[in-house]
């Protein structure tokens, strides 16, 4: 039992290279922060997150839609700087959970988890790479470490595999597997509200959608095994495995308007690399 207890206390003190929680804080600010300018740019602010007449929101803001709308840019674009990384971590999901509760039919999946994983780098060293805190304490002779708790990381690990296992287990519908053709990438690409494209194409490559309907589910069912094979490190299944979903991710965003949630997703990749595979990367 000590020897299990002092294996647990050593797994969540590791230390690692910082790089991945970077490429995390940096993709994730920047992929919401273009969401919030996409907002902006459509005038949808006032639609979003103000009372009737004005807008739809279901609750009054603590300030008017525009000032939050505002902080939620003004924190974004500290993080993706890294700057005074923490606070603009918490300032971040506090007015983004804010604006949910003002408009929570406007709320979409991606951004709860992304809420969700700027919570977590609130409490990691994200900042260690790549930002103005690391050059501001580096000059104050406090340079923070390159070796950061591992913690957060494994964290987001697990996090992104239960999303893609529980995705794989809530797709009960009998298009996503054998008895209804695998048909369900088919009929969301024939779908006018999703589509990008005119659906005539279809019927020519209804085989094709049926194989990779059928590779979604493979992917996204066997996520628990990744983790397995990360202990192991199966080198070629693990980035076979990565490599599918890149394609998945990048298949709907050239398919499908599904807003920001492949480039959301993507942007968590990085957890999914052990340290020292980013370090040679470098």
């Amino acid at each position: 039992m000590k020897r299990a207890w002092a294996a647990w206390v050593d797994l969540w003190d590791r230390r690692e290279d910082a790089t991945a929680l970077a490429l995390v804080r940096i993709g994730v600010a920047v992929v919401l922060l273009a969401d919030f300018v996409e907002i902006g740019r459509h005038g949808a602010i006032d639609a979003l997150y103000a009372r009737p007449p004005a807008g739809f929101a279901v609750a009054e803001g603590w300030l008017s839609a525009q000032a939050l709308w505002l902080w939620a840019v003004i924190a974004l674009a500290a993080l993706a700087l890294g700057l005074a990384t923490r606070v603009a971590c918490v300032a971040f999901v506090v007015v983004s959970a804010h604006l949910a509760h003002l408009a929570p039919d406007g709320e979409r999946g991606i951004d709860m988890l992304l809420r969700v994983v700027v919570a977590i780098l609130a409490f990691s060293r994200c900042n260690a790479r790549w930002s103005l805190d690391a050059i501001v304490w580096r000059r104050l002779g406090r340079p923070i470490p390159h070796e950061v708790p591992a913690w957060p990381r494994y964290l987001l690990l697990l996090q992104l595999l239960w999303v893609y296992f529980s995705g794989g287990i809530n797709k009960g519908g009998a298009e996503w597997g054998p008895f209804g053709g695998f048909l369900a990438l088919a009929n969301a690409l024939a779908d006018p509200h999703l589509a990008r494209f005119d659906p005539s194409w279809l019927p020519a490559l209804l085989p094709l959608t049926r194989v990779a309907t059928a590779l979604v589910m493979v992917f996204e069912l066997s996520a628990p095994l990744y983790l397995f094979l990360y202990i192991r490190n199966h080198r070629r299944l693990r980035f076979a495995w990565i490599g599918l979903g890149i394609a998945f991710h990048l298949g709907i965003a050239l398919t499908l308007r599904l807003g920001i949630f492949p480039w959301g997703m993507l942007t968590l990749y990085p957890v999914l690399l052990h340290p020292a595979e980013l370090a040679r990367r470098r």
